[in-house]
């Protein structure tokens, strides 16, 4: 979809440079009004849009987070190039306070749409991790299994979690998921300490160790789920980001209808 914001570009700068903008010199109040109602209305048509775009995917559905992710670059976008419109504007005295504010919309806009943007890209790879603990190799074995097959399982699943360790801690999300991105690396932490505990004990004489596992899986696997609905509420959450920043948007507009 081609964004309205694109279109006015053009029009918006000629009006600039008409005023005098690019000498430095400061717009006439007529002009300012004419020049920021019309950026402004094309973000609010843009945001409709992404509306639109967003009513047809779900947050709680993990197909739809790189769709969703898309979406809110496309918003990124619609911010970051109103501010660049917005930023070499000289508004009249009357208007200043209010063109301050519209540009720190513009920019906080952007912000959280890069925000968004990197928690929905985190949880597209942390989901799959906690999806995987149910097929790990070592709790599917049979409860007569030999110690070769629970060592090779055990080294298979050690693997698993050291990877995952290893990903986690190249991944850097939004500051609000730093908690949880730490709770995931001690949850999978956990399992790899558990599974070596296995791998370093069991014997042909002494299947304790590997007993005790199956047993204490059971509460991993709880945790699990705890930790996916934690994704799951997150990510309900974000779903009413940009009815927040229309919402902000009118406000700003009101302002700009009384100048």
């Amino acid at each position: 979809m081609v964004r309205r914001i694109i279109t006015v570009l053009l029009a918006v700068a000629v009006l600039a440079a008409l005023a005098g903008c690019g000498d430095g010199g400061e717009m006439s109040l007529s002009d300012y009004r004419k020049t920021i109602s019309e950026l402004h209305d094309s973000v609010a048509w843009d945001m409709g849009d992404t509306v639109e775009e967003l009513n047809d995917l779900d947050f709680k559905d993990f197909y739809d987070l790189p769709d969703l992710r898309m979406v809110f670059l496309g918003a990124e976008e619609i911010f970051a190039a109103a501010w660049d419109i917005a930023d070499p504007i000289y508004p009249p005295p009357q208007a200043e306070m209010l063109h301050v504010d519209l540009l720190d919309f513009y920019a906080e806009g952007a912000e959280s749409m890069r925000d968004v943007q990197n928690a929905l890209g985190f949880f597209e790879v942390v989901l799959p991790m906690l999806r995987d603990v149910e097929n790990l190799a070592l709790p599917d074995l049979p409860e007569n299994a030999g110690v070769p097959e629970i060592k090779a399982a055990a080294a298979e699943d050690r693997r698993t979690m050291e990877g995952y360790m290893r990903e986690l801690e190249g991944i850097d999300p939004p500051d609000d998921l730093q908690p949880y991105r730490e709770k995931l690396e001690g949850f999978f932490r956990s399992i790899d300490e558990a599974v070596a505990a296995v791998d370093q004990s069991v014997t042909p004489e002494n299947f304790d160790s590997f007993a005790q596992f199956r047993q204490w899986f059971a509460t991993a696997l709880v945790e699990s789920e705890s930790l996916w609905g934690e994704a799951m509420s997150y990510l309900d959450g974000m779903s009413d980001i940009i009815d927040h920043y229309i919402e902000m948007g009118k406000e700003l507009a009101a302002r700009i209808q009384v100048l």
